[in-house]
């Protein structure tokens, strides 16, 4: 069980997770998930839920025709749901635990804490899970890729 805290501030929301900021809903942040949304095709499977900023903006992308969130944490939906809508369909579980039966156009990812090299492992265990429920031809979209795949080709 994890312990969830959303604080607001200039009308912006902080997620606090296990006393850890884990996410918000800064404009920066919007614009973020907006342009991850946009690269977005088909049948698209999101790694966490957050606020919920990407599955908003995915609905308005008419090239995605379904959209699956895994969410590890039940208390973020149900903190979630105090103050604001979930989108799609959320299924409860550890992304590294979920089947490999379906394939998806499209693999999201932002479930590491943060875009920094001592997270590029985290993003590496990630993209190996995500390529395994990736349709041929599909593509992962994930928050710091550029970045770590900056250290990857580096190494």
């Amino acid at each position: 069980m994890v312990k969830i805290k959303i604080l607001e501030h200039k009308k912006h929301k902080f997620m606090w997770l296990d006393e850890y900021l884990w996410m918000w809903d800064t404009p920066q942040e919007q614009n973020l998930q907006k342009e991850l949304a946009k690269k977005s095709f088909g049948d698209v499977l999101v790694a966490g839920y957050g606020f919920g900023i990407l599955q908003k903006y995915l609905f308005k992308n008419k090239k995605v025709k379904s959209i699956i969130t895994i969410e590890k944490y039940r208390e973020v939906l149900d903190e979630i749901k105090r103050t604001d809508i979930l989108y799609g369909k959320i299924i409860v579980e550890d992304f590294y635990k979920i089947s490999e039966n379906k394939k998806f156009d499209c693999v999201i990812g932002d479930i590491w804490p943060d875009i920094s090299k001592q997270f590029l492992n985290d993003y590496i265990k990630f993209k190996n899970k995500a390529n395994k429920i990736l349709k041929k031809n599909g593509k992962i979209i994930a928050w710091g890729q550029d970045y770590f795949e900056y250290l990857i080709a580096k190494n």
